[in-house]
């Protein structure tokens, strides 16, 4: 079967997911909206223990949470590229009016501070077909002010590889089909091998019939077990080393969730140059 034709995004026209690929028999839609995003399998975190998480959301009257991202300067969000393209018109790439930001929040859908965004940028080299390159950042139209609740997180630019123990937050719902966290939840997990993400993840192409792939160039992978992992609706949010609480991940796209699989992340070093060039 053609690649092009096989391969299938599981990720949001409306509304931002992560992106999940389709089974290659299904060829009637590149895109699907799925609504049961979640951290699964993981706990509720102290509140104010993430500072750096920011909430992506849309509507002027109701918050409408899609995904999420990081502070990482006075006016810079770091988010996954296509949570961007889910709230960008298309082929003119204007940015919804109703796009917002917010932090110091527990939860997704009320409390924190609220900013409008400015402008934004997605690498140049973003694919949203085969979601590679898949970072962007959203910059707010005035600095974010700091607080114990709000604060930016710091960035490494190291080549992490396998064995590095790892934190990762978001929101969404706590299982298939029930109610979404009213709070942020969650998941200690452990990055694994390049070597080892990219013949687990032809595994799992396999047994779920999809034709994705990893770069280790580009990409980095974690793996928690069964029952445990990101998940649609986690995009753009940040993944850190536990040792010293920097960044060096993004939430971008994975199997159905929690099945064993790897998640797969940005690897934000790849990206060192570009970033520096955006921040703001």
């Amino acid at each position: 079967m053609d690649y092009k034709a096989g391969l299938l995004v599981f990720t949001t026209l409306l509304v931002g997911s992560l992106a999940l690929p389709r089974p290659k028999d299904d060829v009637s839609v590149f895109f699907q909206y799925n609504a049961n995003g979640r951290i699964v399998g993981g706990t509720e975190a102290a509140v104010g223990s993430h500072p750096h998480m920011v909430v992506l959301s849309s509507g002027l009257l109701v918050r409408s949470f899609f995904c999420g991202g990081s502070l990482i300067a006075p006016r810079t969000v770091l988010t996954a590229a296509h949570c961007i393209g889910t709230v960008s018109i298309p082929i003119i790439g204007t940015l919804s009016r109703s796009l917002r930001v917010t932090v110091g929040s527990h939860r997704h859908d009320s409390g924190g501070t609220t900013y409008r965004v400015a402008r934004h940028a997605s690498h140049p080299d973003y694919d949203w077909f085969t979601i590679k390159d898949d970072i962007g950042v959203l910059i707010t139209d005035t600095e974010v002010a700091y607080s114990s609740l709000v604060q930016p997180v710091a960035i490494t630019y190291d080549y992490i590889d396998g064995g590095v123990p790892a934190i990762v937050a978001g929101w969404g719902r706590i299982y298939d089909g029930g109610p979404a966290s009213d709070v942020l939840l969650e998941l200690r997990t452990t990055t694994i091998d390049s070597k080892d993400c990219v013949e687990l993840v032809n595994q799992a192409n396999i047994e779920w019939e999809f034709e994705m792939q990893t770069d280790p160039r580009a990409e980095v992978c974690t793996l928690h077990g069964p029952g445990f992992g990101a998940c649609n609706g986690d995009s753009g949010s940040a993944l850190r080393r536990i040792e010293d609480g920097k960044q060096f991940g993004i939430v971008s796209w994975g199997f159905p969730c929690a099945v064993g699989a790897p998640d797969v992340f940005v690897r934000i070093s790849t990206y060192e140059s570009w970033l520096k060039s955006v921040i703001v």
